[in-house]
């Protein structure tokens, strides 16, 4: 079989329109063409490779805040065939160490304010340190590309070598390295331009962390590897997006973020005369959109894409077309091009339109395994199909439903709950802006619900009035059998729900 080359599509774009703008970074206002783009990724390749002696397979980490700089690092990456590794700002020094120590890392590249972390770890690590500066500030990082003759693109490797090793965030374990090759990206970069009209034109805005697959793959990749601009953003500021999504000059085209994103910027009194029509796809993933919330984009023209996706696919498995957002309402929609999908049952075999299994894949998109975990890697698949640990199902017309995670799911006298199911329900209950329901032990029903509701303060509500609600809407053994009233959900450095903490939420208050 023949194996297909890698392709640096920086160079090859800084080659055919080297003065259309590619990146720009919106806290220290820099920006780069793709001419000015490819020479820093050049210049820095040579320093990584001829300075500091990094050869291909050797692991390069990061940690630092959103920048432009993570991009170049990862492209530096490419033209050496070192691997990239951007880790979890919020991760504290034991676990920046643990995992710097299982990825065998030989570089770290840092934020001046991760200077200090960078020194406790770097000794223990056997990592060579290099401090970076977000804001293009005089630093080692910005001499050395200043100083160095730029590498061109490599002329030997192959698309199936790993690229980046992205680890998850933990939430509910420790965290594993998933291999990324440039296949995955590349085919991830076709899945989402043609779901969501990406082109040269397309201007792309970057606000989840980049240490995440959504921050590097949602929108930035495809939209760089069609030509196109990506305004990166240091950190998720909802008054700041939502100015860029509403600018007229330099328009955003595309963005991607969780639900909790587009609840904050809806609540600014700003929105109100938000003009949002320049933006061709608006996306969400993590979890579904909240109906009023769906209906609040709306009515500014913007029509939500639901997506599914995790680091280990690409991310993007399924999409759904803007125009289809309230008549299939909670769907993940289609599957994108490249990828094929079955919702199994416990067997590996294919269940009936309709019916609950676990939603497994295959295709170019998705990942080989994990870091030196050779048993979690065969663990994830089953027959050739990756074994996502989600349960889905599908409707008459085709269309993906999430119902939730395989470990989200908890037993109560004997019948499956699934928590994103009851969460739906509860979010349809006026004056309630956000919930998430977890499991707790119980002596009569083995496990029941405990729902954390967070309400509009103009809208004060007591447990019994949410818990008649809930009655009338789903059967009884769904009906969560705790109300706990919170400010705020906690939630990771990608904005998902952190149920580790709610779990020791519970544990204290029932103490």
């Amino acid at each position: 079989m023949t194996q297909i080359a890698i392709f640096d599509w920086i160079a090859c774009h800084a080659e055919s329109q080297p003065d259309r703008l590619a990146l720009v970074d919106d806290a220290s206002g820099r920006s780069f063409t793709y001419r000015e783009l490819n020479r820093r990724v050049g210049a820095l390749a040579t320093y990584l490779g001829d300075e500091l002696g990094i050869r291909p397979g050797d692991r390069v980490a990061t940690l630092a805040h959103n920048s432009t700089s993570i991009l170049e690092v990862q492209f530096a990456c490419m033209r050496i065939g070192a691997l990239f590794v951007p880790l979890n700002v919020r991760f504290a020094a034991p676990e920046v160490l643990s995992v710097l120590r299982d990825c065998g890392a030989r570089l770290l590249l840092h934020d001046n304010e991760f200077a200090a972390m960078a020194a406790e770890v770097a000794p223990s690590a056997g990592v060579t340190t290099v401090e970076t500066n977000e804001w293009g500030k005089p630093c080692l990082y910005e001499d050395a590309i200043a100083g160095c003759a730029p590498r061109g693109p490599r002329r030997d490797g192959t698309i199936d070598e790993t690229w980046t090793l992205i680890y998850t965030s933990g939430t509910t374990g420790q965290p594993k390295g998933v291999l990324i090759s440039y296949q995955m990206v590349l085919f991830h970069a076709l899945n989402y331009g043609f779901a969501t009209g990406v082109t040269r034109d397309s201007h792309g805005l970057t606000f989840l962390p980049m240490f995440h697959t959504s921050g590097l793959n949602l929108p930035a990749n495809p939209v760089l590897h069609a030509g196109g601009c990506v305004t990166v953003m240091r950190r998720f500021d909802p008054a700041r997006a939502l100015a860029l999504l509403s600018r007229e000059e330099r328009p955003v085209t595309h963005c991607f973020g969780v639900p909790a994103n587009y609840l904050f910027m809806r609540q600014l009194p700003d929105f109100a005369q938000a003009d949002l029509r320049g933006v061709r796809s608006l996306g969400v993933g993590g979890a579904p959109m909240p109906i009023p919330l769906l209906q609040a984009y709306a009515d500014k023209g913007v029509a939500m894409q639901q997506t599914f996706g995790m680091t280990e696919t690409g991310p993007t498995v399924t999409i759904l077309a803007a125009e289809r957002g309230f008549d299939k309402l909670g769907s993940a929609g289609l599957p994108v091009v490249h990828a094929q999908t079955m919702i199994a049952d416990q067997d590996g075999l294919p269940v009936a339109k309709g019916e609950i299994g676990e939603l497994c894949l295959r295709g170019p998109s998705i990942t080989t395994g994990y870091w030196n975990r050779p048993q979690d890697s065969r663990a994830a698949f089953r027959d050739g199909w990756f074994r996502t640990g989600d349960m889905a199902r599908q409707d008459a017309d085709g269309y993906f439903y999430i119902v939730d995670r395989c470990k989200n799911m908890y037993i109560s006298g004997g019948e499956n709950v699934f928590p994103a199911e009851v969460e739906r329900v509860l979010e349809r209950f006026d004056g309630i802006i956000e919930v998430a329901v977890i499991a707790e032990a119980d002596d009569k029903w083995g496990e029941v619900g405990r729902a954390f509701v967070v309400c509009d303060s103009g809208q004060p509500l007591t447990a019994d009035r949410i818990l008649t609600y809930c009655r009338g809407q789903i059967a009884g053994y769904k009906v969560p059998k705790y109300i706990s009233f919170t400010e705020r959900l906690p939630r990771n450095a990608t904005g998902k729900v952190d149920r580790l903490k709610l779990v020791q939420l519970s544990q204290s208050e029932m103490r």
